[in-house]
């Protein structure tokens, strides 16, 4: 990101209460004392631990010295301790067992190696590794079943932005072993937390094409029933946490790959924010901002909750960069007016921030309570490990909310019978990144399934497999294309589709088709194995029709422009990340460098694309036939391949 000029200073602790006084927060000092009669005096007798690390650290990712510490009370004035000493180790993501005797953390060991699991007991004593190989692993949970659940990259598949070991949920037994992988995004799942009911609550990259944001999603621990449990398109909540009221504490920012930002609680009484349908969370910290650095009224990060109304978090002083961060351990508390109720709406604010511990020579992160707590129930599973498939319903394509800005079927009037299942492919390490010119990676066809009379689809699917669908129109373009994946782990049946896309609210959903003509009838089969996707790109499928039909009008020659300004000769063009494709490849996949006035594809979207406008002869060129004409005319095949490569997100290979 790039930093805009601004000099900040250290900042003394009658300056902090002047920033903090800015946030409308009761400050109580900072940096290594406070005054004394600004110290919330809360007795207690409770432990937090916490990490101290020497370098910044984004989204728990950070490869520099750090150890867990022990603060004893909960005090400014509280003893602090180490609980590992190790000189060069990398450590994070420290969890307390339901005795609060032991401590799971992710360590990459001093002098490198891989980065694991490791469980010490709470007084620095029997250190043991639980996982190894494979890695890095992250994000360790503890299971009331006395499983971990944990994230970690070690499926070696990259992530759909940036091609970086992506991290998955995966669980094990205490000692390591049974290790078996329980979530199927394309890009990460990480930091998750158990919600007082037994589910997983963790945050999903979703980067599906131009689509880029961080939502919280909800799983069981075997992975079944996973779907999107909060978060609206343009903000992002990071490092969330439960709190006893059964909202959510997290953090908010509109960064990709920022994990600090303002404090926010999100009211899930008022539904999920998805997409956004009124007050459905709110900015405890408004003065802070929500796109990155600088930090003119600071930042925060790790938000959690320490019993009763009470919440530690990591807290830095203004900051012009990222390196001049120094985050701190605060602790504060949440006013509430308001009941929640539709009629009387809660409104939340922070009160009695106080200073707990900064170390200026280290950061201080992801504290909690060091102490026993309750185990939530067990969710036992519902896995048959004797199939290989498992089965989604939908209920009523038809029903499709209308706060997101796109297309939207209407039941009688646009006709649509029949589906098309999408399935991605992951990019494996160090795969050439010659994918795409446009946002979208790696997908196929893996079938095509009819949609009843009344809007609803049943459909088999091979499991641990992601997928996406599209509803086509008429002529079989993508008329509502589903951009997030969704899986089924073998032998679920995920029956909580009620519209594609409806608009989500507070409470159970609204049922358009509560008695789907589907569900009485067999999943139409899918299950194929990834021999038999149908795999449409440019390089060996739409290229040589380009080559053979188009290529004879849409080039220059000499002062004469190619037709149409369209050039689709195969002379090499540089896109961004100075990656080469034929140019024709870029004029028509929607990354164009020539200037053309419009764009000739919208990947993902044949029926806003012109380049399909003109191979079907429909949209804006309804009436006028198919294009081109006479002996390069194409087939019906052709032109399918043509509608079904822009269906797929416009791919080179």
């Amino acid at each position: 990101m790039t930093n805009r000029p601004l000099h900040l200073k250290r900042v003394s602790g009658a300056s902090l209460a002047l920033v903090l006084l800015v946030l409308g927060l009761v400050t109580a000092g900072c940096r290594d004392s406070a005054p004394d009669d600004l110290i919330l005096q809360t007795p207690t007798t409770e432990a937090l631990v916490f990490v101290k690390a020497d370098a910044e650290e984004t989204l728990n990712r950070t490869n520099g010295s750090s150890n867990l510490f022990k603060l004893s009370p909960i005090s400014p004035s509280g003893l602090v301790t180490p609980i590992t000493n190790f000189t060069g180790a990398s450590i994070s993501d420290p969890v307390v067992s339901y005795d609060g005797l032991h401590i799971l953390f992710s360590m990459r060991p001093a002098g490198g190696g891989a980065r694991n699991l490791y469980e010490i007991n709470a007084d620095g004593s029997g250190l043991r590794q639980v996982t190894s190989g494979g890695g890095p692993d992250f994000d360790p949970v503890y299971l009331p079943d006395d499983r971990i659940l944990f994230t970690s990259s070690r499926d070696n598949e990259m992530d759909e932005y940036n091609h970086a070991p992506a991290e998955h949920l995966y669980v094990c037994d205490a000692d390591g072993s049974n290790l078996e992988r329980v979530s199927f995004n394309q890009s990460d799942d990480f930091d998750p937390t158990l919600l007082p009911n037994g589910r997983v609550m963790y945050t999903r990259w979703e980067h599906f094409g131009t689509m880029n944001r961080f939502p919280l999603f909800v799983t069981n621990p075997d992975g079944t029933g996973t779907f999107h449990l909060f978060g609206p398109h343009g903000i992002n909540f990071f490092h969330a946490q439960p709190t006893p009221d059964g909202r959510i504490v997290a953090i908010a920012s509109d960064m990709v790959e920022e994990d600090a930002g303002p404090l926010a609680f999100l009211k899930t009484e008022n539904g999920p924010a998805d997409p956004a349908t009124g007050n459905n969370w709110e900015v405890l910290t408004p003065h802070v901002n929500l796109d990155g650095a600088p930090w003119p009224y600071g930042a925060f990060k790790y938000p959690m909750p320490i019993g009763g109304n009470r919440f530690v978090t990591s807290y830095s002083l203004p900051a012009a960069t990222d390196q001049e961060v120094d985050y701190g351990l605060y602790t504060f508390t949440v006013s509430q007016s308001g009941s929640g109720t539709p009629g009387d709406p809660a409104s939340f604010s922070v009160v009695n921030m106080s200073f707990l511990y900064n170390d200026p020579t280290t950061n201080e992160y992801d504290a909690q309570l060091l102490a026993p707590h309750p185990k939530p129930p067990i969710v036992p599973s519902t896995i048959d490990r004797n199939l290989t498939y498992g089965e989604f319903l939908a209920q009523d394509v038809f029903n499709r909310g209308t706060n997101d800005g796109k297309e939207r079927p209407v039941k009688g009037v646009d006709p649509i019978d029949s589906i098309a299942v999408i399935v991605a492919r992951p990019t494996a390490p160090g795969e050439s990144n010659q994918i795409s010119a446009n946002d979208f990676e790696k997908r196929a066809i893996l079938g095509f399934a009819p949609v009843q009379s009344d809007g609803s689809f049943r459909i088999r699917v091979p499991a641990n497999t992601p997928i996406s669908f599209a509803t086509l129109d008429a002529l079989g373009r993508g008329f509502v294309v589903k951009r997030t994946h969704l899986f089924v782990r073998p032998g679920e049946k995920f029956e909580n589709c009620f519209g594609c896309h409806e608009d989500r609210h507070a409470g159970p959903p609204i049922a358009t088709n509560p008695n789907p003509a589907a569900a009485l009838m067999p999943a139409h089969d899918l299950n194929v194995p990834p021999s038999q996707w149908q795999i449409i790109n440019f390089e060996n499928d739409i290229g040589p029709i380009v080559a053979a039909k188009c290529v004879s009008c849409h080039q220059p020659s000499g002062l004469t422009p190619a037709a149409g300004g369209l050039d689709l000769t195969t002379a090499p063009d540089t896109v961004r990340m100075n990656r080469i494709f034929p140019r024709a490849y870029v004029n028509l996949s929607g990354e164009s460098m020539g200037g053309m006035t419009a764009q000739e594809v919208e990947p993902a979207f044949p029926r806003r694309s012109r380049l399909i406008d003109y191979v079907l002869g429909a949209g804006g060129r309804a009436g006028q036939g198919f294009h081109p004409t006479g002996a390069d005319s194409l087939t019906a095949v052709e032109r399918r391949k043509f509608n079904l490569w822009v269906l797929l997100g416009a791919q080179y290979k």
